[in-house]
């Protein structure tokens, strides 16, 4: 058994050219094997149309998934231009790869995730084991949608991806599910046989202040905390007397909510949340993706660069200590877009890109994108995050004798 997994990057202009180029050159280390799935992110400065026309011209009836990012990450290079496109190819003989899609995701993410779980089960795989996840990061309640996918699943299935992005125009959004680029979407990727999904997530946030109560919120807006409005406190934390999020600090700035790590829920983690909106009339803040609920416990938290490359590292070797010198069949890395160049301006390869593949293995084919907000899970549970990166690993199980 043995899979086999190649990387292909372009930053041509003409989306026909960036789409054939970055295909053949995933394909090239699968030999004269046609790829069984292709994993495709790309900027959304290109024509999806025209884009997949050349991907389609080079792997004919190949299956798709993926979605738009606001930065494409491959071995070496983390590019947040206009024009790039990354391509992840695989062959395998012992995992299959399924590409679902659900619509309408604005309108009931609840329904959109029942509708994801009902085609994983029906394609019947019994043995499936993972679920990538690529929702629209500009529409749609993530939260809702976990809540009713994650019951519906067959056990065992581990889910985790990133909600799709664009150029910080924050204008739309693109998934993909096969030859087709849509919108107001999830795109899915259902993954099978004889293979495990390991994952890890960091975020490099400090908690700073007492622990405090959300005491006013629903649909993504939290209005009061302690009793008084969400922007009060927030900007307390803040230099000066600040009026709106764009203000200097409010970048590194950022909600935590304890999760339990394990059942016995006796240890503790962060899941980061950040602030994309202010309603000045009322001091709201507006979460998107949801998931703050009402009457929850949170701290603030403030992000440090330093910690962010070296707590990603560490999950990093997390993952290789659990695997006795195996290496993974390849490597995902869905990254917040605010750990990008608004974090390390032209060092972000240098920062979180390379040192993680120096761990993993250089040679490893290794696919990521700049999210609107990330999907894994912490102890048993799966949450949707921000500024976190969710680092996936896709190792082959061993033989058995």
């Amino acid at each position: 058994m043995s899979t086999l997994a190649g990387i292909g990057r372009s930053t041509r202009r003409d989306p026909r050219e960036a789409g054939l180029e970055a295909v053949r050159a995933a394909c090239a280390p699968l030999g004269d094997r046609a790829p069984h799935v292709l994993l495709v992110f790309a900027a959304s400065g290109y024509e999806p149309a025209e884009l997949f026309e050349g991907i389609r011209s080079a792997a004919p009836g190949c299956r798709i998934s993926g979605c738009s990012g606001e930065g494409i990450i491959t071995p070496g290079h983390s590019d947040e231009g206009e024009r790039v496109v990354g391509v992840l190819a695989v062959w395998s003989d012992s995992m299959r790869f399924d590409p679902l899609l659900a619509r309408n995701y604005s309108a009931d993410p609840g329904a959109a995730g029942a509708e994801l779980a009902r085609q994983a089960r029906a394609l019947g795989r019994e043995d499936a084991f993972a679920l990538l996840l690529f929702p629209d990061g500009l529409k749609g309640n993530c939260a809702s949608l976990l809540g009713a996918l994650l019951p519906a699943l067959p056990k065992g299935v581990r889910v985790a991806g990133g909600a799709s992005g664009d150029a910080l125009t924050f204008v739309q959004t693109w998934q993909y599910f096969d030859g087709e680029a849509t919108t107001d979407a999830v795109a899915g990727l259902l993954v099978s046989g004889a293979g495990e999904l390991d994952i890890e997530v960091s975020h490099g946030c400090m908690p700073i202040g007492l622990e405090r109560r959300v005491t006013s919120a629903a649909d993504g807006w939290v209005r009061e905390i302690d009793g008084e409005p969400a922007w009060t406190v927030f900007r307390q934390y803040l230099d000066g007397t600040p009026e709106d999020l764009n203000t200097e600090g409010s970048i590194h700035l950022s909600v935590g909510e304890h999760v339990p790590t394990g059942p016995d829920g006796g240890e503790t983690s962060f899941v980061i949340r950040t602030p994309m909106a202010l309603d000045k009339a009322t001091g709201a803040l507006f979460f998107p993706g949801g998931g703050i609920t009402e009457g929850g416990a949170m701290r603030l938290t403030r992000r440090d660069p330093m910690r962010v490359c070296t707590s990603a590292r560490e999950c990093a070797e997390q993952i290789v200590a659990r695997h006795a010198g195996r290496s993974p069949a390849l490597v995902l890395q869905f990254d917040c877009a605010g750990r990008g160049k608004q974090l390390f301006g032209s060092r972000t390869a240098e920062s979180i890109v390379t040192p993680l593949q120096d761990v993993l293995g250089p040679r490893t084919p290794w696919l990521g994108f700049h999210t609107y907000g990330e999907i894994a899970p912490i102890g048993d549970r799966t949450y949707y995050h921000n500024f976190t990166v969710a680092l996936c690993a896709l190792y082959e199980k061993p033989a058995t004798a």
